[in-house]
């Protein structure tokens, strides 16, 4: 049996600071230029997060044990058929909320990734949205009316690839995230919808940044982390990217992975 590492050190991408009279960085409506360089990798020690007793209240990631019962993660009938009520009772388990909707989910496959046939691992450090979202808030859940009160998003992630080592995926505890670390960012045709506009967070470097990983995460595991939250003044997210281990073999089957997002209400 595998000895759990106690911590590893890994690079991280981070944006690099605007300067002065440029504009508002975007994605998804200009072409990049590959000319212009924005982001630096940055190292950082990552430690093992089975190591600490994380909560979505302090820390803003939790790694909680669920079983489910997909077969395919790759077949949407089953996600939004099963996964998702699977994913809205786990969320209101962890989080106490009233009511929970699952707006979307996201398959991400390293090895399509490189025929550009899916996403592949996410390496740049950031959160999925800012304070901005209150607006968009009713495009989300559609024609149901927007409940008063507490209103949190929490990704709930999961690997189920047989190798459990490659680009596994880091959070960063919010405590050690400052407000000036947070960069705003337009994100145009989010989730492939033509002309939705989101505002995200990209990530700025810290080296106070205090990044964990739980290493060779199971099928049956879910690390949930919080992405939106009404009530926090100032909202400080829980960033997170994929990186690279440095002691993954390179035979190791390529990272495969679901998220979904779930809104929770506590009104």
């Amino acid at each position: 049996m595998a000895i759990p590492r106690t911590a590893l050190e890994a690079e991280f991408n981070y944006r690099i600071p605007p300067k002065g009279g440029e504009p508002k960085p975007s994605f998804g409506k200009n072409p990049v230029d590959p000319s212009v360089v924005r982001h630096q990798l940055h190292p950082h020690t990552v430690r093992n997060g089975r190591e600490i007793e994380a909560s979505l209240g302090v820390e803003g990631f939790q790694l909680a044990r669920h079983t489910s019962q997909v077969k395919d993660f790759y077949d949407p009938k089953q996600i939004e058929n099963l996964y998702y009520d699977e994913m809205r009772t786990l969320a209101a388990e962890l989080t106490g909320a009233k009511s929970v909707r699952v707006i979307s989910h996201l398959t991400r496959n390293e090895a399509e990734a490189e025929l550009g046939q899916r996403l592949g691992a996410h390496r740049l450090v950031h959160n999925d949205f800012t304070p901005a979202l209150k607006e968009k808030l009713q495009g989300f859940i559609g024609d149901r009316k927007l409940p008063e009160g507490r209103i949190a998003i929490f990704n709930m992630w999961r690997r189920f690839d047989p190798g459990k080592l490659h680009a596994p995926l880091a959070v960063c505890d919010a405590r050690s995230v400052s407000p000036a670390d947070l960069l705003p960012t337009d994100l145009h045709n989010y989730g492939g919808r033509q002309g939705f506009q989101l505002e995200i967070y990209q990530a700025l470097h810290n080296p106070d940044h205090r990044w964990f990983f739980f290493s060779e995460m199971e099928r049956d595991e879910v690390l949930v982390f919080k992405t939106y939250d009404s009530e926090m003044d100032p909202f400080i997210p829980t960033l997170h990217s994929a990186f690279d281990d440095p002691d993954c073999p390179a035979d190791a089957a390529p990272r495969e992975s679901i998220e979904a997002r779930a809104i929770c209400f506590f009104g």
